[in-house]
C-alpha cells in the first residue's frame, strides 16, 4: 500500500511539471530489460491471480537507451498495470521491444481486454479521464496513467500511441527516438543507473 501511495505521488508530481513544462528526464545509460525487471514483478501476483497469459516478446539483443530510467520504469509500470486490470481472468496480455527499421526503439504492450470504443480515446488520453466502457468504478485509479505516459515519452522526444477495439483488446506503443538508440561503443559498460558519458 504504501508503494502504490507513494507511486501515486510521484505520477501526481510528474503530471504536474509536464503541465508546467519542466518535465526534465535525466539521462542515463539504461538497459532496458534490467529495467523492464521492476514492473514485471509489480504485475506478478495480478497476473497469477487472474489467471492471465504474459507473453514476454522482449528480443534480447535490444541495444542500451539514452534514457531517465525512473521514467522508463513508469511508463512500463503503467502500461503494464492498465492492461492487467483491464483484462477479464484468462486473457492475454504481451510485452514487445524491438529497434524498427528507423532505428527507433519502440515498447508495445497489449491486451486482450474490454477495449476501449473510438468516442472515449479523448477521454482516457485526458487528465483524471475516465471512460464509462472502462467501467472506471470497479476499476481504482486516478486517470492519470496515459496521459502521464504520453508526457513521460514526450519528454525524451518520442511519441505515444494507442489502439483499441472495445471486446477485442488495445495495443499500446511507445517510440523512443533513433538518437537515444546507442550503440554498444557508446555504452562502455555503464549501468542503468549511470549517466551516460553524452547525456545532458
Amino acid at each position: 500500500s504504501g508503494i502504490l501511495l507513494l507511486d501515486l505521488i510521484n505520477d501526481i508530481l510528474d503530471f504536474s511539471k509536464a503541465e508546467a513544462g519542466k518535465l526534465r528526464p535525466r539521462d542515463q545509460t539504461v538497459d532496458f530489460r534490467t529495467v523492464a525487471e521492476v514492473p514485471l514483478r509489480f504485475i506478478r501476483h495480478d497476473i497469477e491471480s487472474k489467471k492471465l497469459s504474459f507473453v514476454d516478446e522482449i528480443t534480447d539483443d535490444l541495444p542500451p537507451l539514452r534514457a531517465d530510467a525512473r521514467m522508463v520504469t513508469q511508463i512500463l509500470i503503467n502500461l503494464l498495470s492498465n492492461a492487467v486490470k483491464f483484462t477479464p481472468s484468462g486473457g492475454t496480455v504481451a510485452m514487445r521491444a524491438f529497434v524498427d527499421h528507423d532505428g527507433s526503439f519502440v515498447v508495445a504492450v497489449s491486451d486482450t481486454g474490454i477495449g476501449i470504443a473510438p468516442q472515449d480515446m479523448p477521454v482516457v488520453m485526458s487528465a483524471f479521464g475516465r471512460a464509462d466502457n472502462l467501467h472506471g468504478r470497479d476499476h481504482p485509479g486516478t486517470g492519470l496513467g496515459l496521459p502521464l505516459v504520453k508526457s513521460l515519452i514526450e519528454a525524451h522526444d518520442g511519441s505515444f500511441e494507442l489502439e483499441s477495439k472495445p471486446d477485442v483488446g488495445t495495443v499500446a506503443t511507445v517510440r523512443f527516438p533513433a538518437d537515444r538508440v546507442l550503440s554498444e561503443q557508446a555504452e562502455h559498460g555503464e549501468g542503468p543507473g549511470k549517466k551516460a558519458g553524452g547525456g545532458l
